[in-house]
């Protein structure tokens, strides 16, 4: 009886520890005053949608950033008709921050993925959309967390 017991007493103390994503949540103690965009629309409005978000407005610490973004779209593989089967997307993110006019850091950031191709032209294109859109907004955690890196 008491294995029972001690077996029921241990599942619910692991069960009510929570996992928490460290960086889903997290709010960084700076801001920027102004995000400049350049390149693909998509990209960078889901990019600077999602640095508005995560930063403090109420944070001492005010950046300027220039982002330009560009995508590229690759046939990897064709059928032997010439037909694409695979894709792949390749999105490339060029950033400046600056403090007070002056650059402090410059880096590029790319991310691809490969896909098969999809008959109906329109799911495709759906499909392509929420690739870039997920690409991005692993490309904005990652410039978040240079930026966080880079200040501490």
């Amino acid at each position: 009886m008491s294995k029972i017991f001690q077996f029921i007493l241990i599942t619910f103390l692991l069960s009510s520890c929570g996992y928490k994503p460290l960086l889903q949540n997290k709010n960084y103690d700076f801001s920027f005053a102004n995000i400049n965009i350049a390149g693909n629309k998509k990209i960078t409005q889901v990019i600077k949608n999602s640095l508005i978000e995560k930063t403090s407005s109420t944070s001492v610490k005010n950046y300027q950033i220039f982002i330009e973004a560009e995508n590229v779209k690759e046939t990897i593989s064709t059928n032997s008709k010439g037909d694409p089967t695979v894709f792949k997307i390749l999105v490339s993110v060029d950033y400046i921050l600056e403090e007070d006019g002056k650059n402090i850091f410059k880096n590029t950031i790319t991310r691809h993925t490969t896909y098969n191709n999809i008959n109906d032209k329109f799911e495709l294109l759906k499909y392509e959309e929420n690739i870039l859109k997920i690409l991005s907004q692993g490309v904005s955690s990652e410039i978040l967390v240079s930026i966080a890196s880079l200040i501490k």
